[in-house]
């Protein structure tokens, strides 16, 4: 009998290594009840401006935006390119993890970016499930497990281990001006000890912050990619708020640079010249992140496609034309 009719994913892995420097893009799935040719929509729009793969977001934060899987699995099959699956283990026992998992291996689904996930909101004294996980790397962990053929044991049943192996390619989130600058580097060293082989970024607007922690981390021998994620800046205001809800920096010159206005009331000519000013400066940023080594730049589109597509097309641009 054949397998599953599902081809099997390009892991993110040879991406990185084969591809040269790379444009990808996350989306997150509409809300639930919401029309699903949307997000197929947005697919294809960036795609077409040229990313190069792709991730889709779970829901956070207790938000009710299901279909993460099959929206991975559209991107992969439907529109040829490689999918990063977020997978969140916020609710969920080992057990459940496992069937899960099991989905997205039959799906052909091979790229996960493992996330502990946002506990709800207003929820500070959250707590995992009795048999849950409290910390990515613990997901991690169970899915090199997984990767060599190692099951959670069935009372009275098999061993765990010699069944059919998963191939998924592990990823994880990296946090480089995270808050505590001793827990900074010492959660990642966790997650690429578990089994992590590559890393994208939170919310960064500054290449200076990134190439210090890469720094750091080749020091210490930490050497799986690291994409840098970002998004399109269009105004101080605006720019002041993503810095305050993501406590990462964003430097004085970029600020200075940004137009005041929050967009809501511009006239269109305004706020076609500040999507245009923070194009240049996503543009500068993506330079020098590709100058201190950055594999590739990731591009958070959040609601803004016309604006993230127009940023994509136009690095797409410069990198055939060879940017420093």
């Amino acid at each position: 009998m054949n397998a599953f009719p599902f081809k099997p994913d390009r892991k993110l892995t040879d991406v990185l290594a084969t591809d040269g420097f790379t444009i990808s893009a996350e989306v997150i799935p509409p809300r639930n009840g919401s029309e699903q040719s949307f997000v197929l929509k947005q697919i294809q729009t960036l795609t077409q401006a040229g990313a190069q793969f792709l991730a889709v977001t779970k829901g956070a934060g207790g938000s009710l935006r299901g279909g993460s899987l099959p929206i991975a699995q559209a991107v992969k099959e439907q529109f040829g390119v490689p999918c990063i699956a977020h997978f969140t283990c916020r609710d969920l026992t080992a057990h459940d993890i496992e069937n899960q998992l099991i989905d997205h291996h039959y799906f052909g689904i091979r790229n996960i970016l493992a996330l502990r996930g946002d506990p709800p909101e207003n929820s500070p004294e959250w707590k995992p499930r009795d048999g849950g996980y409290s910390l990515a790397h613990e997901l991690i962990a169970q899915i090199r497990e997984m990767n060599a053929g190692r099951y959670i044991p069935r009372p009275g049943g098999p061993p765990s281990d010699g069944h059919e192996k998963t191939d998924f390619c592990i990823g994880a989130a990296v946090y480089p001006e995270f808050p505590d600058t001793g827990h900074r580097l010492e959660y990642f060293r966790k997650k690429v000890e578990a089994g992590a082989q590559y890393a994208i970024t939170d919310m960064l607007f500054d290449a200076e912050s990134y190439a210090r922690f890469r720094e750091r981390c080749d020091k210490e021998g930490l050497k799986i990619p690291i994409l840098p994620g970002t998004r399109l800046l269009k105004s101080r205001s605006v720019a002041e708020k993503m810095a305050a809800r993501f406590k990462v920096s964003i430097p004085a010159a970029t600020l200075a640079a940004l137009p005041e206005g929050d967009g809501a009331h511009e006239n269109p000519r305004d706020k076609e010249a500040g999507e245009e000013r923070g194009i240049e400066l996503f543009l500068k940023l993506v330079e020098d992140l590709k100058r201190y080594g950055a594999p590739g730049v990731h591009f958070f589109v959040i609601s803004d496609t016309p604006g993230a597509a127009n940023a994509l097309k136009r690095l797409a641009s410069h990198l055939k034309q060879g940017i420093s």
